[in-house]
This record gives C-alpha cells, sequence and structure tokens, in this order.
C-alpha cells in the first residue's frame, strides 16, 4: 500500500464577496492559518502544501504557509485540479487529502480515515451529513490525471460534479457521526455573516476546537448559529451540470480506459 498521500490545501484571495477572507483574523491566527494547523496536526509539517497561484495577488498567503513551515505549491490560477494534480507530481504522490482555505473548522481523525481509504485504491472519499465547510476529501492521483487528459473544463471548481460518478470512479461516502450531522448548517467562510460567526466561536472556543464541541455549542446557543442562517450554498447552473452531464455520458469508455491504466501507474 503506497501511503505517499500528502494534505493539501487551495488557496486564493480572489473571493470577492469576501474580499481577501482568507487573511481575516481568528483569535490571533490567519482563517487560513487555522487550517493549516489542522492539516499540521493531521498529517505533520512536512506533508502539508498550500496549493495556490503565482500571481502577486497571492503573495501573501505564501508568507502565511511559509510562517508555519510548511511547503507551497504555485500553480494554474483557475484550473483548481491542475494546480493539485501539479502539487501531486511534485511529490511523486499517489493521491491527496484535501481542505479549502476558507474551511478551518474539520476533524483530524477524518483526514486520517480518508488518507487510509485512498491508500487502498479508493478514487473519491468523502463525508456526508457534515455541516458544510467540515469535510475534508480525497482524490486518487489516477482519478486527478485521468480528468485532466480528458476534460474540456478549464475552471474545475466544481470538481465534486466532475468526480461524483460512482459508475466510473470508485467514490466512497462516509455517514457522519450522529452528533456531527448538521448538513444544512454553514461552517465554511465565503460572505461577511459567515465571518462573523467563526469569530463569535473562536472567541468561545480558541485554538483548534474538536467539531464537537463547536456543534455543541451553537446548538446550544441558537442565536449565534442563527448569525448566518440567510445565506445558502451557491450550486452550479442547470446548463453546467447539464454539459458536465453529455460530457460523462460521451466519454464514458474512454475515461474508463484512462482511469485503469493511470490506476496501474500510481498504486502500489
Amino acid at each position: 500500500m503506497n501511503t505517499n498521500i500528502p494534505f493539501l490545501i487551495t488557496a486564493r484571495l480572489s473571493s470577492e464577496r469576501l474580499p481577501r477572507k482568507l487573511m481575516r483574523d481568528l483569535d490571533g491566527t490567519k482563517l487560513v492559518g487555522k487550517v493549516i494547523e489542522r492539516g499540521i496536526a493531521a498529517f505533520g509539517a512536512d506533508q502539508v502544501v498550500l496549493c495556490t497561484s503565482p500571481l502577486p495577488t497571492d503573495e501573501d498567503l505564501v508568507r502565511v504557509a511559509e510562517s508555519h513551515g510548511i511547503a507551497v505549491h504555485l500553480g494554474h490560477p483557475v484550473d483548481i485540479l491542475d494546480r493539485l494534480c501539479g502539487a501531486l507530481r511534485e511529490r511523486e504522490a499517489v493521491g491527496f487529502v484535501g481542505q479549502t482555505g476558507e474551511n478551518p473548522i474539520f476533524s483530524v481523525d477524518h483526514c486520517r480515515r480518508i488518507r487510509d481509504e485512498i491508500a487502498a485504491g479508493k478514487d473519491l472519499v468523502r463525508y456526508q451529513g457534515l455541516p458544510i465547510g467540515l469535510s475534508p476529501y480525497g482524490i486518487s492521483r489516477a482519478a486527478i490525471e485521468t480528468l485532466l487528459a480528458l476534460k474540456q473544463e478549464e475552471d474545475t471548481g466544481f470538481w465534486g460534479y466532475l468526480l461524483d460518478k460512482p459508475g466510473i470512479f470508485d467514490v466512497l461516502k462516509i455517514e457522519a457521526e450522529p452528533e456531527l450531522h448538521w448538513p444544512e448548517k454553514r461552517l465554511t467562510v465565503d460572505y461577511p455573516e459567515d465571518l462573523e460567526l467563526m469569530k463569535e466561536i473562536f472567541t468561545e472556543l480558541p485554538g483548534m476546537p474538536d467539531p464537537r464541541e463547536v456543534i455543541s455549542l451553537l446548538r446550544k446557543h441558537p442565536g449565534m448559529a442563527a448569525i448566518n442562517a440567510m445565506r445558502e450554498q451557491a450550486d452550479l447552473e442547470e446548463d453546467v451540470k447539464e454539459r458536465l452531464q453529455a460530457f460523462f455520458a460521451d466519454h464514458g469508455p474512454a475515461i474508463r480506459e484512462e482511469l485503469a491504466r493511470r490506476r496501474s501507474m500510481y498504486r502500489a
């Protein structure tokens, strides 16, 4: 079993709804720094990589990563899958566990479980039933290289729609523990109200609170939980979904053939 599986953090400072959100402060640590700290707790600093772009607007992210003693990969500004795969190629890794820079609360144990499943041969691993933002994810290098070889999209911010195809990829969705099940709750940072909630959480639970502590806090204080209740998670437009569905319908055999070839290359 090949366990060369790093923890990759996707991060850019290009947000328009909440400018430079990843540099916002939470109890003395940058938002993205909170994600880095949990990645280090899960895998160790030598296995954590911040994946950003070489654009001058993202230089502050590089400095935050360096201050935490982790590596940086400067990749494609738009194509997230290409950026992530570049980090895998640099490290000759067989897959990765990932989280985005705006999600500062997630379980270290979940990260390790996902790593083990990717090492065992899964292509996509996610938890389901968790609050939005609490689930790290895992992707095999075979799957990501297959999509890069055949996809027709440059903007792959919706990579979940590309990979969540159980008829093609080996997908595992792990049910969240009952005490963490709250799928409609937002614990990510896209809007000012999300940031306000995070500041409240880290004021009450500074440092690196366990997700169970966070969920318990919010259930005890419904007024706090309601701070960002008016915000909903954005979804893909229907025409984009239809285009992606057509891509898989037209290229299914070619994707399966390429995936089989890639698996033989990257799995131990």
